[in-house]
């Protein structure tokens, strides 16, 4: 159903809901007729007899209701009517707007119709008198009045298609007098008309009534309609396409359903009659309804346009915007000439429009104007000062001329300088835009001469160069060494397949195609392949080849489009290291199985080689040994040093005694022998030793010097307590004696006898510490888990560590470990290390850190401070007696410590570096 109303209504389409509804509205009446409704108001007869006695209220109701079709009659032709004469007026006002002269034309056959509604509804009314007959002429002047609706939109439609197409016409003097003369005559026929009907005697017959078809003359119009609706006014709203044109199609359908309906009318005011003066009013609705379409579309139209010019202005501001600063922000120099032409019309220059600043820059620059001011409004050779003996100048003219572009690269005599150029018509003169390349070009040179520096060395290199084109895998370059490597001709090389190239620069070992490019793209990824492997020349000679694979040119997206290959041929080398690896053989066993760490490195340290025995020693797998430097085991960074300059001077050590640190952080005392090993030309290129772990030497020596020092220190002190303390304890009596045979108190000897009794008692305490301390003890062992030690020998330092705002960090091993200690002579010893410790901290930035750990059948205690530290020389005097760096301290300490660590089998250590801090190591034998 869509598409049939388009094509009725062609491409120019009313709202869907506008032509339903006019549709539903034609065809409701009669479908409600078909279910009972009638829409009849019959007159009534009055009884005059009756009326008589009726007062007055009553009669004038009888006759209102009795005349009530009349009323409703006169309703409809007067909105009919009303809706005539405001369209004309929105006609005109729709010309005002869109200046098309057919709307006004249009409007004014409508208003002239209606304009014969007025005569019609006047003389149904009987105020004018059509004739002297006794008869309604309701029917008669309906049909004049709907044949004359019909025939006047027929000639204001038909006469704009016997025309020219007029349409708008830009002469608005022309247009006022063509639709006021078309006005005037529709107006004048009207009104000539409706005198004729006025003068007449007697009306036709035949146009009152018939037998079947009540009204046959309403056949005229009807006939008016259909050849409206099928010719007339398709053609007009094909010619001058509008809402309203193709409203006046719509409204024919009303007008035909009109027509239909008063032919079958019985009597005037019946359901016919109503219907039919109802449709009447509709017909005139349409149109007015079209203008009003037409003016919505104007106002949107307008609307529309607006919007668009302000984007237009919008666009050209930016476009303004966008040129003027591509003017000044381009790094080109832009001018803009008019051409200056003769009377002839030839071109003799040109003169500048427009500049920007670089051009301004750039010209004031090179040729040092004598003119002041800017450069617009100056001629071209005056601007350009050889340009016609360049040839410049013709170049130009011909651009303008022929409207050509030139672009090149000018050298300048001149000026020894290069220019790029480039000149564009515009308008009446070219635009030119130049800059600077001078630099550019001396760069293209110095690249030219850098690439034939780069293929001279290419050509001349021992080692073969293949560039290979990722896209296609195939060879674009080679040199001639690689050419001897392969034993093929060049025209062979850049002839071969995939699978060849692959066995170039892959080798017997044929790749699958997936890998070989993996392979190619990894390197186009920025990852470098390389690879050993064996070609087969032509000849069947099996040669071995190193192959390095890089990526060597990008494109502008940043992707590799090409890949170097650089091979070497090493059969030679291939053939020394395999005999070389028979020998090597020979020892191989000898250098894993030693218990001895042997190693080669090279002259920075870094390691080549080292055995098994390395990983127990040093607490390191071997897969990192191998990667590791030599240098990071030494304990001190000046030993490596000494070390490493020795070596090379030397050429060789021999039992050189040196302090190593596991990667455990244990110190290990060894023995190293190295020896140098040279090439052809006397250069050391690597070295080779032995390192013999001597730690447990070195402990056992400790412990028998420290247990000597005990000896001796007990030996002495148990002789200084035998000779001191009876000539004390005579010093002692005598002091007794004195003060009692001595009882003078003004003379005030008690202050001296009480400085010889206290220092008495003093050397007393210390023979006695003294004596304690080198003691071997009587030890009560008991199993003691180490990190329950560790916290309740804290506890009893809790008050200094809160004092001086300690701060203590714990690094306890899980699971816990046990040892056998006696409880408290062991939390003696940890507690005097933990007190020297919080004595060797600043107040509030003190950092106690403890660790314990578990080493094979071992536990450690370590006990770390951020002190002042000790100085290297005095490291070595920390457990001898009466040895302190505290003002009032006795100097036993650590020695007493040391003693009873020692008692328990265990061992301490004592590390410190100047201004870092100290750090003490316990061990214990697990329980």
């Amino acid at each position: 159903m869509k598409n049939s109303l388009s094509r009725i209504f062609g491409n120019y389409e009313l709202p869907s809901q506008f032509i339903w509804s006019t549709l539903i509205i034609c065809v409701l009446p009669s479908f409600l007729n078909l279910l009972g409704f009638d829409f009849g108001v019959h007159d009534q007869v009055i009884d005059i007899t009756k009326l008589n006695t009726l007062n007055y209220e009553s009669q004038q109701n009888i006759i209102y209701y009795a005349l009530a079709g009349r009323f409703v009659h006169i309703i409809l032709v007067s909105i009919a009517i009303t809706i005539a004469f405001l369209t004309i007026i929105l006609a005109f006002v729709d010309y005002s707007i869109k200046r098309d002269i057919t709307t006004p034309i249009v409007g004014v056959a409508l208003f002239c119709a209606g304009l014969f509604d007025v005569f019609h509804i006047l003389s149904a009314t009987q105020l004018l008198s059509i004739t002297t007959e006794l008869v309604d002429i309701s029917a008669f002047t309906w049909l004049l009045s709907s044949g004359y609706h019909a025939f006047i939109l027929i000639i204001g439609t038909g006469m704009f298609l016997i025309m020219r197409p007029v349409g708008t016409i830009t002469n608005e003097r022309s247009n006022v007098r063509f639709v006021s003369f078309i006005s005037i005559i529709f107006v004048l026929l009207t009104f000539l008309t409706i005198n004729v009907l006025l003068n007449l005697k007697k009306l036709p017959t035949s146009a009152i009534t018939g037998k079947f078809y009540t009204h046959p003359a309403d056949g005229i119009p009807l006939l008016l309609y259909f050849l409206a609706l099928v010719f007339v006014f398709p053609k007009f709203y094909h010619r001058y396409p509008s809402k309203f044109s193709l409203t006046l199609i719509l409204s024919l359908f009303p007008a035909i359903f009109t027509q239909l309906h008063m032919a079958f009318s019985m009597q005037i005011f019946d359901n016919h009659f109503m219907i039919a003066h109802f449709m009447k009013m509709v017909t005139y609705v349409i149109p007015f309804c079209g203008l009003g379409l037409n003016y919505l579309e104007t106002l949107r139209n307008e609307k529309t346009v607006i919007a668009n010019l302000h984007q237009v202005a919008e666009e050209r501001k930016k476009a303004e915007d966008l040129i003027g600063g591509v003017l000044n922000s381009s790094t080109y120099a832009i001018i803009t000439f008019e051409t200056i032409r003769n009377e002839k019309g030839d071109i003799v220059d040109f003169r500048s429009i427009l500049t920007n600043p670089v051009a301004e820059y750039l010209l004031r620059k090179l040729f040092n104007y004598s003119f002041q001011g800017s450069l617009v409004n100056r001629k071209l050779t005056e601007i350009f000062l050889t340009v016609k003996e360049s040839g410049l100048f013709s170049e130009y003219v011909k651009v303008v001329e022929y409207d050509t572009l030139f672009e090149t690269q000018h050298y300048s005599r001149s000026l020894n300088k290069w220019f790029y150029i480039n000149a564009v018509k515009y308008r009446d003169g070219c635009v030119i835009v130049f800059d600077d390349i001078s630099e550019i070009k001396k760069n293209e040179i110095d690249l030219k001469e850098s690439k034939n520096f780069i293929e001279k060395i290419a050509t001349n290199t021992p080692t073969g160069i293949l560039v290979i084109d990722i896209e296609v895998l195939k060879p674009i370059y080679c040199n001639k060494e690689l050419l001897q490597i392969l034993d093929i001709t060049e025209e062979e090389l850049f002839q071969i397949n995939k699978v060849q190239l692959n066995s170039i620069i892959n080798g017997e070992v044929q790749l699958n195609t997936e890998d070989y490019s993996g392979r190619m793209y990894a390197v186009a990824e920025g990852q470098v392949v390389e690879n050993e492997y064996r070609f087969k020349r032509p000849s069947g000679e099996w040669r071995w080849l190193s192959s390095r694979r890089v990526a060597f040119k990008t494109d502008y997206h940043g992707n590799t489009t090409q890949v170097l290959s650089v091979i070497q041929d090493i059969t030679e080398r291939k053939h020394n290291q395999a005999k070389i690896l028979k020998s090597e053989y020979k020892y191989r066993s000898l250098f894993e199985q030693s218990k001895d760490v042997i190693f080669i490195i090279n002259r920075d340290g870094n390691i080549i080689d080292i055995n098994q025995s390395a990983v127990s020693l040093l607490g390191v797998n071997l897969s990192e040994l191998k990667s590791s430097n030599l240098r990071s085991f030494f304990y001190l960074k000046k030993d490596w040093e000494e070390f490493q300059q020795e070596l090379i001077q030397r050429g060789n050590l021999s039992d050189k005694e040196e302090t190593l640190i596991s990667r455990k952080g244990q110190r290990i005392y060894a023995l190293i022998t190295a020896s140098a090993q040279y090439d052809s030309e006397g250069r050391s290129i690597f070295f080779q030793g032995i390192i013999h772990d001597i730690s447990a030497l070195k402990q056992s020596e400790q412990e028998r010097i420290v247990s000597q020092k005990l000896d001796a220190t007990e030996r002495v002190a148990r002789t200084i307590a035998h000779e001191v303390r009876n000539p004390l304890t005579n010093v002692n009596l005598a002091l007794e004696q004195l003060k009692l045979e001595i009882n003078d108190t003004e003379n005030n000897y008690d202050f001296y006898f009480d400085i010889i009794q206290r220092n008495c008692k003093r050397i007393n305490v210390l023979i006695t510490q003294l004596l304690n301390s080198t003691r071997a003890e009587y030890l009560e062992l008991q199993k003691k888990s180490v990190n329950t030690l560790i916290d309740e020998t804290l506890e009893l330092a809790i008050d200094r560590i809160t004092l001086n705002e300690i701060k203590v960090e714990k690094d306890y091993m899980l699971p816990d470990c046990e040892i056998s200690v006696d409880n408290d002579k062991i939390k003696i010893a940890i507690l005097n290390i933990i007190i020297n410790a919080i004595e060797a901290m600043l107040p509030q930035k003190g950092v106690l850190k403890i660790k314990t750990t578990c080493e094979q059948d071992k536990a450690i205690v370590e006990i770390a401070d951020n002190g002042t530290g000790i100085k290297p020389e005095n490291l070595g005097k920390l457990f001898e007696p009466f040895y302190t760096e505290k003002q009032n301290g006795s100097g036993l300490g650590l020695t007493s410590t040391q003693n009873i660590i020692l008692t328990h089998a265990g061992s301490i250590d004592v590390e410190s570096k100047l201004g870092y801090g100290t750090r003490f190591i316990l061990k214990f034998k697990l329980a």
